[in-house]
C-alpha cells in the first residue's frame, strides 16, 4: 500500500505540474525517483498510466480515470487517524502558505494554542498550491493560505489581510513610474487582489510589473532599491518596515482561509482550533492597526 500511495502522489504531481522535472521539484525528489514511482505503480496495476507527448509525459485515459477514482480514497486513508487529534493522542498537522509562515502565522497559532490546553499542532510550510493539494490528499489535516479554488474542501475565512505598498528606507517615495514588484500572476494571492487593484488602484497596473515567486523576495528587492513592492501587511510588520516607507491600499486585501476536508471539519477539536485561530488573527491585525501609522491611499 505504501508504494501505491507514493506512486499516486507522483502521478498527481505530474498531472498538476505538467512535467516530471517540475513534479520532482514540488515533491522534493529527483526526476528518476518520480519516474520510478510512477513505473512501479504501473507495474502494480498492470496497465499504462502515462505516455510520451513530445518530450513530456501525459496521463493516458486509463491513468486519468485511475486518478479520478483514487484521489478521494487516498485522502480518506491518510485521514483515518484525524479523530485521535481531538483526544490529545496525535496533533493536528497544519500547513501554512510560505508568506504567512514567514510573517504572522506562527505567532498567531501560538497565541491560539495558548487558549487550548492539551491541543497540539505540527506546523509545516509550503507554497499555497502545495498547501491546497496536501490537504486535499490527506498529507495534512489543515491548510491556511489565500483562499483558493478548491471546491472539494471546506473553506473557513480567517482574516482579510490588507496589502501595502513599500519602498526602500532612506529614499524618497518612488515615482508613479517605478516598477512594481509583487507576487507572480499564477499565485492565489495575485488572483485575489488583481480585480481589487483594477477596481480601486488601476494606475498601479499600468506600471512595469516584476513578478516574483515569493513576497519575501519582493520585499528584499524593494529594500535594495529595485522598485516599489506590493506585499501583505503582516510581512511588512514582522520585517519592521518603517511606517514612513509603507502605505496601505484602501479596498485591497487578500482573503486568508483555513481549508479542511469534510471528515476533519466535523471534529470538535478542529472547531475549537478554527475559532481560536480566527480570533487570534483578528486581534493581531486590530492591534497592528492601532500601533502602526502606515498611511492609507
Amino acid at each position: 500500500m505504501g508504494n501505491m500511495l507514493t506512486g499516486i502522489d507522483a502521478l498527481l504531481a505530474l498531472q498538476r505540474f505538467g512535467t516530471v522535472t517540475e513534479a520532482a521539484v514540488q515533491l522534493r525528489l529527483t526526476q528518476s525517483a518520480v519516474s520510478k514511482r510512477i513505473h512501479t505503480l504501473q507495474d502494480e496495476l498492470g496497465y499504462a498510466l502515462v505516455e510520451p507527448a513530445g518530450r513530456r509525459l501525459r496521463l493516458t485515459p486509463l491513468g486519468a480515470d485511475f486518478l479520478e477514482r483514487a484521489r478521494p480514497l487516498v485522502a480518506e486513508l491518510r485521514g483515518l487517524g484525524a479523530r485521535s487529534a481531538t483526544e490529545g493522542i496525535n496533533p493536528f498537522s497544519l500547513a501554512l502558505a510560505d508568506s504567512i509562515a514567514a510573517s504572522w502565522g506562527p505567532g498567531v497559532l501560538r497565541r491560539a494554542l495558548a487558549r487550548l490546553p492539551g491541543l497540539r499542532v505540527d506546523l509545516h510550510s509550503h507554497r499555497s498550491v502545495l498547501v491546497v493539494e496536501s490537504v486535499r490528499l490527506g498529507r495534512y489535516h489543515l491548510g491556511m493560505c489565500t483562499d483558493a479554488d478548491a471546491a472539494d474542501l471546506v473553506h473557513h475565512p480567517i482574516v482579510a489581510e490588507p496589502m501595502v505598498l513599500v519602498h526602500s528606507p532612506g529614499t524618497a517615495r518612488p515615482s508613479a513610474r517605478a516598477p512594481l514588484i509583487t507576487i507572480e500572476p499564477s499565485a492565489a494571492s495575485w488572483k485575489a487582489i488583481e480585480p481589487l487593484l483594477r477596481a480601486h488602484h488601476r494606475e498601479l497596473l499600468g506600471r512595469t510589473l516584476i513578478p516574483v515567486e515569493s513576497f519575501g523576495a519582493a520585499l528584499q528587492m524593494v529594500r535594495a532599491g529595485f522598485g516599489e513592492g506590493l506585499i501583505p501587511l503582516g510581512l511588512a510588520l514582522e520585517n519592521r518596515v518603517q511606517p514612513g516607507c509603507c502605505r496601505r491600499l484602501a479596498g485591497v486585501a487578500r482573503p486568508v482561509a483555513l481549508l479542511v476536508r469534510k471528515t476533519v471539519n466535523a471534529l470538535p477539536g478542529f472547531v475549537r482550533l478554527r475559532e481560536a485561530l480566527r480570533k487570534a488573527a483578528e486581534a493581531y491585525f486590530a492591534t497592528s492597526a492601532r500601533s502602526t501609522s502606515t498611511r492609507q491611499s
